[in-house]
């Protein structure tokens, strides 16, 4: 019987090459199926089992796709253990080497686990006897075809990838891009996602980032904050900028050089703008930008200088 299936496997080898020139084999594999064919008459109970247990003994039946099995699920096994060293090990290297931004480290990283696996499993399925010509072949004409109908989620993934290596931003930092303002939440191949003041996400095309204005606000350790204040004319503006710099200079998370300072920035129809800042850790900036605010309020209240808001004199005449 093993010899039975070693010929006929054979003969479609040849009958398949046949084929492909333009040959007719249509009567060879009648013959084939007449001489190796296996007829099975499931009412016999007994001689089913007699006939299943011949086929799994045999060296060209069950033998040999156990071993085939067998090898297939030892390389694949293989493939994924490997793949989780090499990816370890890229993972550690990248991190010593430094210079690397998070979300492409992790693309690496996956990428190299993913590819690992991939040949894995393309050599267990050669040990299946399949035949991967036909499989290679499909998946580059499938590529080209989607390359094609997919041009602008390319671009988008090419854009990812340019975010990634120049690394204008990270996940967490405080951001402004197109329009939008927030906290980087992540960041993959197609699109960036942004987190917003009220929690809400946002997704954005990182084709429109990377043809748009970045602002990164977490770009430094540092950061200044500035505060815009508005005082009337009546005002003594030396005493208000010194009162100012003393808030500035008596917070504990303003750092001491660069020093804090204002600026007389301009008249206006009923006030005159004044600038006021000061130098924090970029951590702390919105606890001292939300602290100075409320002492300054508190001081101007103490000190008798207020805020001007608009006013409007209404005059009316009476006829006579």
């Amino acid at each position: 019987m093993s010899l039975n299936f070693t010929l006929a496997d054979r003969f479609d080898t040849v009958l398949d090459e046949f084929e492909s020139k333009g040959g007719k084999a249509e009567s060879f594999r009648q013959y084939v199926e007449s001489v190796s064919g296996v007829e099975i008459d499931v009412s016999d109970t007994e001689g089913l089992w007699l006939r299943i247990a011949g086929w799994l003994k045999s060296e060209e039946g069950g033998l040999r796709w156990g071993k085939n099995i067998g090898i297939f699920s030892a390389i694949v096994a293989t493939s994924v253990i490997v793949a989780a060293i090499l990816g370890f090990v890229t993972n550690r290297s990248l991190r010593i080497v430094g210079g690397v931004s998070d979300p492409l480290r992790q693309l690496l990283v996956r990428t190299v686990w993913q590819a690992t696996v991939g040949v894995g499993v393309l050599l267990a399925l050669t040990a299946l006897e399949i035949n991967l010509a036909p499989i290679l072949a499909l998946v580059g004409g499938t590529s080209f075809i989607l390359a094609f109908a997919l041009q602008t989620n390319i671009g988008n993934l090419a854009s990812g990838l340019m975010i990634m290596i120049y690394s204008p931003f990270n996940v967490g930092d405080e951001v402004e891009l197109c329009g939008t303002s927030g906290y980087i939440d992540s960041i993959s191949l197609p699109h960036t996602k942004i987190k917003g003041w009220t929690g809400q996400i946002i997704t954005i095309p990182n084709n429109s980032i990377l043809s748009s204005v970045v602002v990164n606000h977490s770009a430094r350790d540092t950061r200044r904050v500035s505060l815009q204040i508005r005082v009337g004319y009546n005002e003594n503006l030396s005493k208000v900028e010194q009162l100012l710099l003393d808030i500035f200079k008596s917070h504990s998370l303003v750092l001491e050089e660069p020093r804090p300072s204002t600026f007389a920035w301009k008249f206006e129809e009923y006030f005159v703008d004044l600038y006021v800042g000061g130098w924090t850790k970029t951590s702390d900036y919105w606890q001292v930008y939300n602290e100075t605010l409320h002492q300054i309020k508190e001081r101007f209240a103490q000190e008798g200088i207020s805020i001007p808001i608009p006013q409007k004199d209404i005059r009316v005449q009476e006829s006579t």
